[in-house]
């Protein structure tokens, strides 16, 4: 195996270990804030933005099927989070597939 590939397989495994690095200390960040009178309050007004906003978390899908946390916009988030991750993952898997060796 020459350098240059193993640079790449080093490189890879470094970005992989922030990726999850930085997701695992945002799931910690709002297990501790969760529940709390630290949970941010969002303050919105009735601009459309807003309006869609409230919305979106306040679908079934954030209230009911995706709840590991009571307040949805970390539920939000951390489903915004993972497709962001999925996505990676199928992208790299892609590339090293039909990556030319």
């Amino acid at each position: 195996m020459s350098d240059t590939e193993k640079s790449i397989y080093t490189d890879r495994a470094k970005r992989w270990l922030l990726t999850i690095g930085i997701f695992l200390i945002v799931q910690l960040i709002f297990m501790f804030v969760d529940g709390t009178p630290l949970e941010p309050n969002i303050n919105d007004g009735g601009s459309l933005i807003a309006r869609i906003g409230r919305w979106i978390l306040e679908s079934r899908l954030f209230t009911e099927w995706i709840t590991p946390y009571s307040f949805p916009f970390f539920n939000m988030f951390m489903t915004i989070h993972l497709a962001a991750i999925l996505i990676q993952a199928v992208w790299e898997i892609k590339s090293m597939m039909f990556s030319k060796k």
